[in-house]
């Protein structure tokens, strides 16, 4: 027989509890799973059994837990398995509770993708380059994130958007070409497109300047 001689809170946030058996870390079991088994430190165990039973409450506390998860917001199939993982559920379960919902269309990449996709570039002004990396992050496929980014924002908008963004940092006091590009590339945006829409912003500020005011023109007698 073995002994559990400590349970640790562990993980992302300690959603987690790792087993430690006979003074050694054995297995991490998410926290729901080792409260469903009532494991208390002292008990005395058999190995296999304990493994047998954490493998077979997995499943529905699993999927129980992913679909609080989807229902909270969007997220791709890769994202849930991988949050699943960092709740403490094995990668085989998490994947394959993943699956099972993409499969009932629970969870779809493309719908992700193009809801994410939409939510930084219209709420967060981000550039193509930047939601490419998200979605990236995010485990959705390079041909699903592609036709996701080309339908948020069209390179043309994307220079709409980050000229627009130059020109409010043109404004600012001592504002310079390398200090406005380097905002808008912050912002997700390609430093060639962040320094043309930098220079632009500079320039259109410096010609406006020269211009008179109308009120201030009078025409003599």
């Amino acid at each position: 027989m073995s002994k559990i001689t400590d349970i640790r809170r562990s993980g992302p946030g300690f959603r987690r509890r790792t087993l430690v058996i006979d003074g050694d870390a054995w297995r991490d079991v998410a926290s729901a799973v080792a409260n469903q088994l009532g494991f208390e430190v002292g008990d005395e165990v058999e190995l296999e059994d304990v493994e047998s039973r954490i493998d077979a409450a997995e499943i529905p506390r699993a999927r129980e837990k992913a679909i609080v998860l989807i229902t909270a917001r969007e997220r791709s199939r890769a994202g849930l398995a991988q949050r699943l993982v960092d709740d403490g559920y094995s990668r085989a379960v998490a994947e394959s509770t993943a699956g099972d919902l993409e499969r009932i269309g629970l969870v779809d990449d493309e719908r992700f993708a193009h809801a994410m996709a939409r939510t930084m570039a219209n709420a967060r002004g981000k550039g193509r380059s930047g939601i490419a990396r998200e979605l990236r992050m995010a485990g959705v496929s390079e041909e699903i994130a592609t036709e996701a980014l080309d339908a948020a924002l069209s390179t043309d908008d994307e220079y709409a958007s980050a000229r627009a963004l130059a020109d409010s940092a043109a404004h600012r006091s001592g504002a310079t070409v390398d200090k406005i590009a380097s905002k808008v590339a912050r912002r997700g945006y390609r430093l060639p497109l962040a320094l043309t829409v930098a220079r632009e912003a500079l320039e259109a500020l410096s010609v406006n300047a020269d211009v008179p005011d109308a009120s201030e023109t009078y025409l003599e007698d």
